[in-house]
């Protein structure tokens, strides 16, 4: 169990600002709108209530976006500044890489650096992006205050153990059964959304996935496999298609 009298190690960026805004350009492309969409249903003032939902008041980040047609390939120096704190940092990569942890050879999410497209995602001044910004640090704040009331002490500070307790309540379906837990597994949801997505667009998560795409080919190309062409033609069979079948 880590000693509460011993400073958390702080998480220390892994991606130069010009690779979190070309992450930024990947997540958005698959999210239009809020990865966790506010509501201010009475079931979920109820579900904040009985949760002790923070619902922190934030300032309004400022700064100017990219206009209708940003250059994602080589974009120029961001014109916002990223905003989360140096504990907000430390406790996302916790979270990370425990929704991805390290796997024999294959890096764990914050050491591929998630955290930094976390803090470039909720730093945007897009207004998807900032109703995300503050459900997500709202959850952070949640998670610090639940380990106080159970452990007595922040929540990075707390054993694997005892991390995984509190995970354990908010991370599956059972979690809608219980009023507490409604809404901030709600944000969990979101934010595991984004912690995979970015990871998966890191070199080493497309290599995990095995994803040999964009990738050169010398000479002629070759074609489908045998085995992908027998593939195709079972599924095509199968489907009453045989008469388009790879010839």
């Amino acid at each position: 169990m880590p000693d509460i009298n011993e400073p958390t190690p702080a998480y220390k960026s892994a991606l130069s600002r010009r690779q979190t805004l070309k992450w930024l350009g990947v997540m958005s492309a698959g999210i239009t709108l809020p990865v966790i969409s506010g509501c201010d249903s009475a079931a979920i003032s109820a579900a904040k209530v009985a949760g002790r939902w923070p619902d922190l008041e934030l300032a309004p980040v400022t700064g100017e976006g990219y206009g209708t047609d940003p250059n994602l390939i080589s974009p120029p120096q961001s014109p916002w500044p990223l905003t989360m704190t140096q504990d907000q940092r430390n406790l996302t990569a916790t979270l990370c890489d425990i929704l991805i942890p390290r796997e024999g050879s294959v890096p764990s999410a914050s050491e591929v650096g998630v955290p930094d497209a976390i803090d470039e995602w909720v730093s945007a001044p897009y207004p998807s992006h900032q109703a995300d910004r503050k459900e997500i640090l709202s959850g952070l704040a949640w998670l610090d205050e639940e380990s106080q009331r159970r452990f007595d002490k922040k929540f990075v500070q707390a054993s694997s153990a005892q991390q995984l307790e509190i995970i354990d309540v908010i991370a599956y379906e059972e979690a809608e059964s219980d009023l507490r837990y409604i809404y901030i597994a709600k944000v969990f949801d979101g934010l595991r959304t984004l912690v995979t997505i970015a990871f998966f667009a890191s070199a080493e998560g497309t290599d995990d996935l095995g994803y040999i795409g964009n990738t050169p080919i010398e000479g002629d190309y070759p074609g489908p496999t045998p085995e992908a062409k027998a593939h195709l033609e079972a599924v095509l069979r199968d489907l009453g298609l045989s008469e388009y079948r790879y010839s």
